[in-house]
């Protein structure tokens, strides 16, 4: 539930998004923004994992964050990072497509 109101403003800004397919400059713009935001959230999950990892094999703390309180970030990041990946997918889905045809043509 929270990581879906951190991530309202920018659902917000693309429910619209189909309107502004003719002005190039603000597809763009959503594009960084969403792949900064997934940049950062990626590396949060990866050092998390590294943490979870860290814990579970030495059973001591990752830079005074415990086992459980890793697992809950965790539990916060991953569907944060689920929702803008398909985010992600939904507005790249014409480059995708157009991505596979050079890939199967023959």
């Amino acid at each position: 539930m929270f990581g879906i109101m951190l991530l309202y403003p920018y659902l917000k800004i693309l429910k619209n998004a189909h309107m502004w397919e003719g002005n190039v400059m603000n597809m763009v713009k959503i594009r960084a923004v969403l792949s900064s935001i997934l940049l950062v959230v990626f590396i949060g999950v990866l050092i998390i994992t590294v943490g979870v990892l860290y814990t579970t094999r030495t059973g001591h703390t990752f830079l005074g964050i415990s086992k459980a309180e890793l697992f809950n970030a965790r539990n916060i990041l991953g569907p944060i990072m689920n929702i803008l990946i398909i985010i992600h997918l939904i507005i790249n889905w014409g480059l995708y497509k157009r991505e596979l045809k050079v890939l199967f043509k023959r």
